[in-house]
């Protein structure tokens, strides 16, 4: 054991030495062409700064006067504080805000799952293309709420009623996450978002059980994280340093605690934290945000509270600066004289910021960055103790803060612009570096440069003006190692493949400005910025990307139509084909050439054998590039589909280029024609189409003046009521077409949409009846009525209803293999009119019966739905397929 010691000014630090140990790698593999896109930046095919003009900043991240200040102030404050929460959309946007942005501690969010469980209320993504989505919709929030975010690899599986669920599925590596990110931003307070909570959703629940959890073992040397060995300098424990508190909110009607001051106006901004918070939260479209906005409940006051029941100071959630480590400092708490020194300056910088004195500003700022100098450094030693690397990274952290605010405050920023978005291994590319500062601020400013993946170089560098350099990039053939494992994981997006950056010396001191190269993509209607990506030189898409085999017909050749997109710029030909089940036979490859960038088209037949097994099957199209090696190009067979998302078309989607074959039974009626009631661009239509069933869209006027009397039956989509405006309006004239002889299948609507319009013929209502008050106590909560897990066992109440056994004869066996959840939303109170056929129940609860109900009105059928058809029929169950048919087919034949 060794005790060392370091002196500054009046200030001591202590530090004995021990041993840590840390844990083993484990390797976390991710999508080699993960598509993760900024949306920022300029066009290089106009004057540059004209392209700026086309992305003003999100409110709070821009270069302004209110952004400058605020950055200065935050180098004054010294607090760090964790936001634990378990989905995107959970935090409290006010509280972020006026933590962040009022106080001006360094704030970061930890969201246990990207919210890929969830719904979406603007197109057909589920699954991770919707975590792809919320995981930037909260990334917009947090640039306006003014904080961090990070990510664990906790799986969002949808809806859980139990914690005990809900870590089982997550397993222990949430744990290892929520330690690895604790121990990245070192906080000293932690607020547990669902701290106290045991009610409601199981994600919630266990986000508030493990926040404490994982607070203690960061602190803990023997817990071990997974990961490599080179972060386990930066991810080490704490020990005997000030411990973290930990914190609950309270958002109680009556909320008990410290009363956080949301609704005080910013002197910067003109509005609330709460408004200035609510308009980052809006981002949250995916989930029908926008209609909450005007909550009571976002309205309430909101209040802190220790978790071990100790009185809380509000003065802890912003320290400002004082001694040289305010982490691990023993003995004097006071300032030290250095960072005296550093708040003066900063203080200076404000001031003349706010009289526009720029050059003032700038040098109060340098010289807060030259106090920071004189702070002891630790010698880079192998087994440097911790308290000697916490000085370290208190001292840095700090200057980041400060050289962040100087360069804005100097003006001083990079715009690097790739020529292209999407790179092809082995080619060259260019890109364009604008340096720019302030008029009147003074300093040596350095010639940028790249940095670049270690597998490519600047092959040219091209001076275009006094302030523009124009850098060649040569590539590879073999594609950059793309950063994975735990580290990259936690992060909302991978570091960028390219980063800019330059020196400045202003007044004697050094800083460096980094800024990522992006790219922009144009048309006639949309300019949008994005980090290049890597790509293959050939991409396929593939339609349909599922097909069914119904298997009581006999078997019939089909198309596969391919779109094959060149993303390389040199001319080149590729062979395409495709890779059939055993048994299967497929049209002979086709040779397609290209002069560069384009595409080209192509159909291929598929023929199932006569005797098909039921099951699942894959057919994968390639384009086959042969060896040239005169241009060092070797065979390569490319099997990938890169495609926008239809709700987010800056985000490419990576996955194979297939068509999923489902093979099984199930009779449809002949010339069956159904009408359908979209709202959130549902799978369903198309799942119908591949059955051969004529699936039309109703729009309003349709709906309004249409001939409804066409169709044998009528779809209402998922939370049409609550999203299609115009239905409420028109739903008297679906009435009446069950009247007069048709189906109407409703599908799941929200409880507080359904209770509040009562569409139905008779009385039916979603949520629970209120159980008995008891004098003094709070109301109980009633829980939805849904079944979570999919293996829940089914009950027939009615085995011999048409329903259950035309045209298709419902069993047990139609039950299994279905994904996610039952369903949703079930009836819990209806009029006796109705007939439920089905009954079940999730592990220890009762059953309940409203899943699948129906009534005769008239000459007709009404049917409602909570099962979770939008998700079983594009994962292709049968027997959900085949209970969809038979709702289809409850009227008679038209």
């Amino acid at each position: 054991m060794a005790i060392w010691e370091f002196t500054a000014g009046n200030s001591r630090l202590r530090v004995v030495s021990g041993e840590v140990v840390l844990g083993q790698r484990v390797k976390l593999v991710l999508r080699r062409f993960a598509i993760l896109i900024l949306l920022c930046g300029g066009i290089p095919a106009i004057p540059q700064k004209l392209a700026n003009a086309q992305f003003p900043p999100a409110p709070g991240t821009g270069p302004g006067l209110p952004e400058t200040v605020e950055a200065i102030e935050r180098g004054r404050v010294t607090t760090r504080i964790l936001y634990v929460t378990a989905h995107p959309d959970d935090e409290s946007s006010a509280v972020l805000t006026y933590l962040a942005r009022g106080l001006h501690a360094d704030v970061a969010l930890l969201s246990l799952t990207r919210g890929e469980g969830g719904q979406n209320d603007l197109g057909p993504e589920q699954a991770p293309q919707l975590g792809l989505i919320r995981t930037q919709e909260l990334q917009a929030a947090t640039r306006g709420y003014g904080v961090k975010l990070y990510f664990t690899r906790a799986k969002d599986f949808g809806f859980s009623k139990t914690p005990e669920e809900t870590e089982k599925v997550w397993g222990e590596q949430v744990l290892d996450d929520m330690v690895r990110v604790i121990r990245n931003f070192r906080p000293n307070v932690v607020i547990n978002g669902w701290g106290g909570v045991h009610g409601g959703h199981g994600h919630h629940q266990a986000a508030g059980l493990l926040t404490p959890k994982a607070v203690q073992l960061a602190a803990d040397p023997s817990f071990q994280l997974h990961g490599p060995a080179s972060e386990k300098k930066d991810l080490l424990p704490w020990g005997e340093r000030k411990p973290v508190v930990v914190l609950d909110l309270d958002r109680s009607e009556k909320p008990q605690g410290y009363l956080l001051p949301l609704d005080e106006t910013s002197s910067l901004n003109g509005k609330t934290w709460r408004e200035i918070g609510l308009d980052a939260f809006a981002n949250h479209r995916s989930q029908g945000i926008a209609v909450f906005l005007g909550s009571p409940f976002l309205r309430r006051p909101i209040a802190l509270k220790r978790e071990d029941g100790g009185e809380l100071n509000p003065a802890m959630l912003a320290q400002p600066l004082g001694p040289l480590d305010e982490d691990y400092e023993e003995g004097n708490m006071g300032v030290d004289p250095l960072m005296r020194a550093v708040d003066s300056a900063l203080a200076a910088g404000r001031d003349a910021a706010l009289r526009l004195d720029w050059k003032a500003a700038a040098s109060s700022l340098v010289e807060a960055g030259r106090k920071l100098n004189d702070v002891p450094k630790p010698n880079p030693v192998a087994n440097t103790p911790e308290p000697l690397l916490s000085l370290a990274r208190s001292t840095e952290r700090k200057r980041e803060k400060v050289e962040n605010a100087l360069a804005l405050v100097a003006g001083l920023r990079l715009d690097a612009t790739a020529d292209r978005s999407e790179i092809v291994p082995g080619e060259t590319f260019t890109v364009r570096v604008e340096s720019r500062h302030r008029e009147g601020i003074s300093g040596d400013f350095k010639k940028p440069a790249l940095r670049l993946p270690p597998e490519w170089s600047v092959a040219k560098e091209e001076p275009e003006s006094g302030n523009v350099i124009r850098f060649t990039v040569q590539t590879t053939p073999k594609p950059p190692r793309i950063g994975d494992g735990p580290a990259v994981a936690i992060l909302p997006e991978p570091p960028p493949l390219m980063t800019a950056s330059q020196e400045a010396v202003m007044g004697g001191y050094s800083f460096t400005v980094v800024s990522p190269v992006t790219s922009v993509r144009s048309t006639s209607t949309r300019v949008d910025r994005m980090t290049p990506l890597v790509v293959p030189p050939y991409t396929l898409a593939v339609e349909p990307k599922q097909a069914l085999e119904n298997l009581t017909k006999p078997r019939k050749p089909f198309d596969v139509l391919l779109r094959v997109h060149s993303y390389a710029t040199e001319p080149g030909q590729v062979h395409l084909g495709l890779v059939v089940p055993k048994g299967w036979k497929g049209s002979a490859p086709v040779a397609l050439k290209f002069n560069g960038t384009g595409d080209r088209y192509a159909r291929l037949t598929v023929t199932p054998p006569q005797k098909l097994a039921a099951g699942r099957y894959k057919i994968t199209a390639y384009a086959e590039r042969t060896a040239d090696r005169s241009r060092g190009l070797k065979a390569e067979r490319f099997t990938l589909s890169l495609e926008p998302l239809p709700t987010l078309p800056t985000e490419l989607w990576s996955e194979p280029a297939q068509c999923v074959v489902h093979a099984f039974g199930v009779q449809v009626p002949q010339n069956l024609r159904v009408g359908y009631v979209t709202a959130e661009g549902e799978p369903i239509p198309d799942a119908l189409r591949r059955l051969g069933v004529q699936a039309d869209m109703l729009d309003a006027k349709e709906l309004a003046f249409g001939d409804l009397s066409r169709f044998r039956a009528i779809v209402v989509g998922v939370r049409a009521y609550e999203l299609r405006p115009e239905l409420p309006g028109a739903n008297q004239r679906l009435l009446d077409y069950v009247s007069n002889g048709g189906t109407l299948v409703v599908q799941y609507n929200r409880d507080f949409i359904w209770d509040k319009q009562e569409p139905a013929p008779y009385p039916a209502l979603i949520s629970p009846p209120l159980p008995p008050a008891k004098e003094g106590a709070a109301p109980t909560p009633r829980p939805l009525p849904r079944i979570t897990d999919e293996d829940s066992p089914v009950k027939f109440l009615k085995p011999n209803d048409p329903l259950l056994n035309t045209p298709n004869k419902m069993a047990q066996e139609d039950f299994k293999g279905w994904v996610q959840e039952r369903g949703l939303y079930f009836w819990t109170q209806f009029d006796p009119k109705y007939t439920p056929l089905l009954a079940m129940n999730d592990p220890g609860e009762p059953e309940l019966n409203g899943g699948l109900v129906y009534a005769h009105y008239g000459k007709g059928t009404y049917i409602y739905t909570g099962l979770a058809f939008f998700r079983q029929l594009p994962d292709g169950v049968p027997g959900a397929y085949r209970l969809f048919v038979n709702l289809l087919s409850a009227s008679r034949a038209k």
